[in-house]
């Protein structure tokens, strides 16, 4: 999901959107590892809310959460956080077309457009109109 898409998104509110942006950034270079604790110092936030937050983007399926357990404990050693590939766009876009034949295009395109705009100014006969009908109070004031 690109930037503008998570920007965009209804779906999110704004710091879903802050934090959900955040895990596809450190998702890109290694596994997101964030705690509770660093998203609400970041964020200015509770830890409680941080938690809160992690689990409604869990729910809306935009992140998976794998927990790891200490040895024999349920007492939590890591947490890594993945966004879901469905809503990440990390691949290059491929375009079949090369952008220059595109550009080309468009300049061929503008040339014969000026090319007729042109031709057909250059056919205009102005000798019988009459200028005076451009002033605002249409008064004229001949030359002796």
């Amino acid at each position: 999901m690109a930037p503008y898409e998570v920007l965009t998104d209804t779906k999110l509110n704004d710091k879903e959107k802050i934090i959900y942006s955040m895990i596809i950034h450190l998702s890109k270079e290694n596994e997101c590892i964030m705690s509770n604790a660093y998203i609400s110092k970041l964020l200015d936030i509770t830890k409680i809310q941080a938690s809160r937050i992690v689990n409604s983007l869990k729910k809306k399926e935009y992140i998976k959460i794998q927990m790891i357990y200490k040895e024999n404990s349920r007492e939590i050693a890591l947490r890594k956080i993945t966004p879901i590939n469905k809503y990440v766009n990390t691949d290059k876009q491929i375009c079949n077309n090369p952008i220059n034949k595109n550009v080309k295009d468009i300049l061929n395109i503008n040339k014969i457009n000026y090319k007729k705009i042109s031709i057909h100014k250059s056919h205009r006969d102005y000798n019988n109109f009459d200028w005076t009908s451009l002033y605002a109070n249409n008064l004229f004031i001949e030359k002796t």
